[in-house]
């Protein structure tokens, strides 16, 4: 290939990717969650997961979504427990992406997860798989109204490290540094163009609270990709989150 033509194949990618550029839309938005995530035993090996999350978009002045989760947790065996249940989503219109009114969302979810301690880490990771139905809203008789569900999948993927800042061991009083991050895929017939969905980014402390389990509070950085391919949403979020583990029955 002559020097000229690699100049002229060097300028149609530069401005290709350029004009590509170009039409990605970016917003960033400042959020506040507030989530109680509970694993509570009910029998030997077996727990009941409760999570209650509500999200504010910039910080606390308006709704963004209401989430509650629930289901069962079994513990298998070297830290490898098993879980699945039910999940319900209400999505508010927010920021510059917003949708054109509030809508619901139904999922039924599986996961496995791994917890081990490796010297004064603690280490867990987990695999999340959900079958969601989502109700977007559709133009009907001049005014947005829920949609029929539209049906997708999505598998999450979890890594999370803590480890105290004093001791050598996650116990009762303990002040702890903790870092996550979780990416999440959808897949399927009803998934456009683009199948990257989201990934959360997440630095706090936590304080184990005796008789009660954890309180973590810290920065989450939330990369969202739109369906389309074409917007993206940086979300700048604060999260606190309240992690109780005690028993709802005598056992």
């Amino acid at each position: 290939m002559s020097l000229e033509k690699k100049y002229l194949l060097f300028f149609l990618i530069f401005f290709g990717s350029q004009q590509i550029q170009s039409q990605i839309l970016k917003t960033t938005n400042q959020h506040a969650w507030i989530s109680y995530t509970g694993v509570h035993a009910i029998k030997n090996k077996l727990s009941l997961q409760v999570e209650l999350s509500i999200r504010r978009n910039e910080f606390l002045k308006n709704p963004q979504q209401l989430l509650f989760r629930t289901g069962l947790v079994k513990e298998v065996s070297n830290g490898y427990s098993v879980a699945g249940g039910y999940c319900y989503v209400l999505t508010y219109p927010y920021g510059a992406f917003a949708s054109k009114s509030d809508f619901p969302e139904h999922r039924l979810w599986e996961q496995i997860q791994l917890r081990k301690k490796v010297k004064k880490l603690e280490l867990v990771s987990r695999v999340r798989l959900e079958q969601r139905f989502v109700y977007a809203p559709i133009l009907i008789n001049a005014s947005y109204q829920i949609g029929p569900a539209v049906y997708s999948t999505r598998i999450r993927v979890m890594h999370r490290v803590s480890f105290p800042l004093y001791g050598t061991t996650i116990k009762d009083h303990a002040i702890y540094s903790t870092v996550f991050d979780e990416v999440m895929y959808g897949f399927g017939l009803q998934i456009g163009s683009n199948h990257f969905d989201q990934n959360r980014a997440f630095v706090g402390l936590g304080y184990v609270v005796p008789k009660f389990g954890r309180i973590e509070m810290g920065y989450l950085h939330q990369h969202i990709l739109k369906s389309a391919g074409t917007k993206i949403e940086n979300n700048k979020t604060i999260l606190i989150n309240f992690l109780p583990n005690f028993s709802l029955f005598k056992l």
